[in-house]
């Protein structure tokens, strides 16, 4: 029979973020099922846009509270309800839930946490921002570790994207989680897209195009991009660099990168998912230092498209 099932993140919904993105796909593929496919997210619970990323922040703490009522005031109408972690921190008795309560990782809170931990050691005399700012996010990250945590206990069943995923939270949290291992994937029409965009062999070697694609951050790497260039550039000087969806203003990237505006280096900021095989048909190879990953949809993308892609073992 068809499930009714709730798709419930604490995300804009956004094709742009990966994270819902694996969402939409998945809600996509069980509706070509058979099954009915509602969601609840940050821009039905607050559907203004927040102006900072404080109000942003805030609102991710206050979400849950929103989701955990709207559940409550339609448990009858769903068998599923799968949200990704920490967005649902509570348990079904509270949620007044019956059916199969699901929580999706689509990068472990605990291995960003630890990533977190260890920036200052990796990057000392960065700047920290403000006493206030450090004290409030400091506060919030521990907010969201501890909702995250209580979205895992209670949950039913918990979907990892990867092995090393499932053994962290195994050693840091309980042995006996209910844990299920699902790699991403891609459509089959995604992959043909990807493949018939691409150039030949000949003209991406010719334009020695080095692409990242991910949201601009420490932890996807933005720390280690102005040491890459550099050594790439020692070795092949005419090398080229496209940064797709770093969702930043190209000045903010230039200066983490602390260097001046550089022929050959492209910023594209926002594109639309129908874009990308475009935008990567011309690549020579992928870049993709991440710190903390769940071998993301950037990298199958990257691979789709028959570009080789080099990243961090993490």
């Amino acid at each position: 029979n068809p499930l009714r099932i709730l798709v419930v993140v604490n995300l804009p919904w956004d094709s742009r973020l990966g994270a819902v993105r694996i969402y939409m796909e998945l809600a996509e593929q069980w509706r070509a099922s058979g099954h009915v496919v509602e969601k609840y997210s940050l821009s039905d619970a607050f559907p203004d846009a927040p102006a900072s990323s404080a109000k942003f922040t805030i609102r991710q703490l206050l979400f849950s509270y929103k989701a955990a009522a709207f559940v409550r005031k339609n448990s009858a109408r769903f068998d599923v309800v799968d949200a990704l972690i920490g967005a649902l921190p509570f348990s079904k008795r509270k949620l007044r839930f019956h059916g199969l309560l699901v929580a999706r990782s689509v990068g472990l809170y605990r291995l960003y946490e630890q990533f977190d931990r260890s920036v200052e050691k990796r990057w000392p005399g960065r700047p920290k921002g403000k006493f206030l700012g450090r004290i409030f996010y400091a506060l919030t990250r521990r907010r969201l570790l501890h909702a995250s945590d209580n979205a895992v206990r209670h949950a039913d069943l918990i979907n990892l994207p990867n092995e090393e995923e499932a053994v962290c939270l195994r050693q840091e949290t309980r042995a006996d989680l209910p844990i299920l291992v699902q790699p991403y994937g891609l459509t089959v029409e995604r992959r043909r897209a990807f493949l018939q965009a691409a150039a030949v062999a000949e003209i991406r070697l010719a334009q020695q195009r080095i692409c990242f694609i991910g949201m601009w951050g420490a932890r996807k790497g933005a720390r280690d991009w102005s040491g890459i260039i550099r050594r790439i550039r020692a070795r092949v000087p005419k090398a080229q660099f496209r940064f797709l969806g770093t969702m930043v203003d190209s000045k903010a990237i230039l200066a983490d990168l602390r260097l001046d505006p550089l022929e050959g280096v492209e910023f594209i900021s926002d594109y639309q998912p129908d874009d990308l095989p475009g935008l990567l048909a011309d690549c020579t190879v992928g870049a993709f230092p991440s710190y903390a990953e769940g071998f993301g949809l950037a990298v199958l993308e990257q691979l789709a498209a028959g570009i080789p892609t080099i990243a961090y073992e993490t």
